[in-house]
Parts: structure tokens; sequence; C-alpha cells
């Protein structure tokens, strides 16, 4: 039949729908596959080997009753960039004693550049560098910037959002941490 409902439409469903499926479970398991050789992520944040935009070596330690988000970014990153404004935003909003946003550049990034960034694009939260890796390693391997790791008041990880961050979703985590 040439309408495509005879015995060979019936074939052509089937491979149709088995070519859907396949390519289904490949983007779910490519969205959740977070690398083999990732560390599994810390429930509580260790104490960071961070650099300072002047070069400066800090050792930064959760400070206690403030809940911070943690953004590994890159100032080469367009969706790091066009994530900025959210993250003013929260900062201005939110931010004091309680509450912080910090934006961790990745390595690869320079003093230099982090600061350029800092200048071109606003940035009103405090800026660190992850130079060595070492810091991306130890929260569980952070393969793609943006990454966010939320931190409750405790120092304990709670939360981890790979890609730009959702602004409703974000707040409404840290409505849950009653903040």
């Amino acid at each position: 039949m040439a309408d495509g409902r005879g015995r060979g439409g019936k074939w052509r469903w089937g491979w149709e729908l088995g070519l859907l499926l396949v390519a289904l479970l490949g983007v779910y398991a490519f969205t959740q596959w977070r690398g083999a050789a990732s560390a599994p992520a810390p429930r509580t944040l260790p104490v960071l080997a961070l650099e300072t935009p002047a070069g400066a070596a800090l050792r930064y330690a959760s400070p206690p009753g403030q809940v911070q988000l943690i953004n590994f970014w890159s100032p080469d990153c367009p969706p790091c960039i066009a994530e900025i404004p959210a993250l003013n935003l929260l900062q201005k909003a939110l931010g004091g004693r309680h509450f912080t946003v910090i934006g961790l550049a990745v390595a690869g990034t320079t003093p230099l550049a982090l600061r350029q960034a800092e200048l071109r694009y606003g940035i009103h939260y405090p800026l660190l560098l992850d130079r060595t890796g070492r810091a991306a390693q130890t929260l569980g391997g952070v393969l793609l910037t943006p990454t966010s790791i939320l931190v409750n008041g405790q120092g304990q990880v709670v939360g981890r959002y790979v890609g730009a961050i959702s602004l409703p979703v974000v707040l409404w985590h840290l409505l849950l941490l009653r903040l």
C-alpha cells in the first residue's frame, strides 16, 4: 500500500519509535552523567585553597551561620556572563551577614582577566580564583561552567546547579533554608 498504512508502514513506525526512545535515553544518560573521574561531592564544605583577584593565597572556610551560593564560572563563558545579573540581584536583595554569592573563577583564569571581567560586567559579589582546579575537584568535580553549589548555614552542601541558574529554583531552595 502506498499510503503508509500497510505492512511497510507499521515497520517504519516501529523503527521511528525505537530510534526516538534510543535518542531520549541517550539524552537522559548524557545529562545525568557526572563523569567517572569525579569525586563524590562532600557533605560539608571543606576548607578551600583559593586566590584573591590580587593574586594572594587564601584559605576559604564556610562562615558559620551564612548561606553561600558558590558559583564556578569563567570570564569567557557566555552562559556564565548571562547569569551575572541574576547573581547580582541575589547579592543585592539577600547579601549580608546571612547570605552571600561567591564567584569562583575556574582554573585557567588569571587575576587580571578576573579583575577586567569584574569591571566589564559590573559584578557586585566577592570573586575568588581556583587556579589549580583543586576546589572544583574537591566539590565533586565541576565539569561544566557555570556550576553553582549551595551551602547552608552549617557549612553543608545542600544543592548543586549545573548550567546557568534558574532564579526561581534558587529562591525556592533559599526559602526552604529559611533565609
